[in-house]
């Protein structure tokens, strides 16, 4: 927290109320100048050292816990529904992944190699990769169903009888003639859209095996390398490589999943959604 945030946090908190009232409304209540002076000098002393004191700053990561608690069961109830949202498969291959996680994450803990801020590091990485692969899960899921949803032959036949029956038009006819670009616009999406979703999920597909993989490559490195950082810059750059995916995730609109999840969150949370392998 910047000094400014400290300061804005303090104008809004319990001791500057009593500040306040024991300074400023107190030298005001004497109706005299002098202690309404010695009030306003107080209260301007108050700002000074009240919001680096102690009192104040274990009230403040009191407060900043529980709003972090309530952010933390916030995106563990939404992670939840998009579990949930998943065929029987696909929540196998989430909980395979989750329990490979778990099980290198043990291991790391159990090296004592292992600073504490490097094991926090691999954690949070780890972690997150787990969350980016549940939401690709989730988004090749909506994207099966929208395909599944669409026949492009189908498509294709009402494109080509729109478009026959245009060109037999009479011109004059146009307020039928706009009714029927109009729906001819409408069916060229939907096909434009059927056909850019079955490539968005070949890349799902991918990204799924990328990450899969990864998590096995990450515990054969650690089981051969004798230097305990070196892991740690591979897990660095292969999250880096998958910002791309978390930016293209963002933006796709078959994604509802909430993005942007800071990864202090999502290392906070089990591994398992249900019933699954939990950190020990």
């Amino acid at each position: 927290m910047t000094g400014i945030e400290k300061l804005r946090s303090f104008a809004k908190s319990p001791h500057h109320a009593w500040l306040a009232l024991l300074t400023l409304g107190a030298g005001l209540a004497m109706l005299a100048p002098i202690p309404a002076i010695a009030g306003v000098a107080l209260y301007a002393l108050g700002w000074i050292y009240l919001p680096d004191s102690k009192i104040f700053n274990n009230w403040l990561a009191r407060r900043s816990g529980a709003a972090d608690g309530q952010k933390l069961q916030q995106f563990i109830r939404q992670r939840a529904q998009i579990y949930d949202d998943l065929r029987s498969a696909a929540k196998t291959r989430y909980d395979t992944l989750a329990a490979s996680i778990l099980s290198l994450q043990k291991e790391f803990q159990a090296d004592q190699r292992l600073s504490g801020e490097l094991l926090r590091q691999r954690t949070e990485r780890l972690s997150n990769l787990a969350w980016t692969y549940l939401r690709l899960l989730h988004t090749g899921e909506m994207l099966d169903r929208f395909i599944e949803s669409e026949a492009p032959a189908e498509l294709q036949n009402q494109i080509a009888s729109v478009e026959r029956e245009l060109a037999a038009l009479d011109p004059s006819r146009t307020t039928l003639a706009e009714s029927l670009q109009a729906r001819l616009a409408s069916m060229k999406t939907r096909l434009e859209k059927r056909q850019g979703a079955e490539a968005s999920r070949d890349l799902t597909v991918s990204e799924q095996e990328r990450i899969a993989e990864l998590v096995k490559l990450f515990r054969a490195d650690h089981l051969a390398s004798r230097d305990a950082g070196a892991l740690s810059h591979e897990i660095d750059g292969a999250a880096s490589q998958l910002d791309r995916t978390h930016d293209w995730l963002r933006d796709f609109e078959f994604d509802n999943s909430p993005s942007d999840v800071p990864a202090t969150l999502t290392a906070a949370a089990p591994l398992s959604v249900t019933g699954g392998p939990r950190r020990g």
